[in-house]
């Protein structure tokens, strides 16, 4: 036999009402305190939180104004290239002030290919102006270099009865000009910003001109080496 006692349903749910008061009474004495900390705790932030070591502090993501990566400085320029004989002019921009100190009793004979000794003497004035230039030899040999005008190489190169051949490595600019039958080489080249003028006559005879294919190797050689020294 079950000896429980049935609970009636007149006392069922007595005791709800009790528990509730007690609950009111818990919670106002928490809020009449003022020092509970749930009370006075900050909002959550829960979602924003991550472990130690494995968060991003705001601000500092890859490629944010204040993240190593954007504050790093940047590379320094790359050095100016130091001037090479490819960029460099040929002349030193301080000639001397007599061209005949230039060259040499020996470089001239062996230019000209008869033999020497060969004196420099300057040129003759034009138009009442010293020309800056040096000839050594004869009337009959001789090699020469002398400053001109631009204007000179400018109507050569218009002109139809020459051929200008350029002559790399010599000066800044330089051509062998000759007339079209190829006689009476000359070579003209410039350095520092100035135009000269260089010629090598080996025999100027009735037979001069076949002198001309030797005569235009020996003024290219010349040039090359006075481009050097003006």
């Amino acid at each position: 036999m079950d000896r429980r006692t049935p609970i009636t349903s007149g006392r069922r749910y007595t005791w709800l009402p009790a528990l509730a008061l007690a609950a009111v009474a818990v919670a106002g004495c928490s809020s009449s305190g003022g020092g509970s900390t749930a009370a006075s705790a900050p909002p959550s932030t829960a979602g924003s939180a991550t472990a130690p070591g494995t968060g991003t502090v705001p601000g500092t993501a890859p490629g944010t104004p204040n993240s190593p990566a954007a504050t790093t400085p940047a590379a320094p320029p790359a050095a100016t290239p130091t001037p090479t004989a490819a960029t460099t002019p040929a002349g030193t921009g301080k000639r001397p002030a007599d061209a005949c100190t230039l060259l040499t009793s020996v470089q001239v004979v062996a230019a000209v290919g008869t033999s020497g000794p060969f004196n420099g003497t300057h040129p003759d004035k034009v138009d009442g102006k010293e020309v800056w230039g040096c000839t050594w030899g004869s009337r009959q040999s001789y090699a020469n270099i002398r400053e001109t005008s631009p204007s000179v190489l400018a109507g050569l190169r218009t002109n139809p009865e020459y051929t200008l051949t350029p002559l790399p490595g010599v000066g800044e600019e330089a051509y062998l000009v000759q007339r079209k039958d190829g006689h009476r080489p000359e070579v003209y080249f410039v350095s520092s910003g100035h135009l000269y003028s260089v010629e090598v006559v080996k025999d100027r005879g009735p037979n001069d001109d076949a002198n001309a294919p030797a005569e235009a190797a020996a003024a290219s050689g010349l040039a090359l080496a006075l481009s050097k020294l003006v």
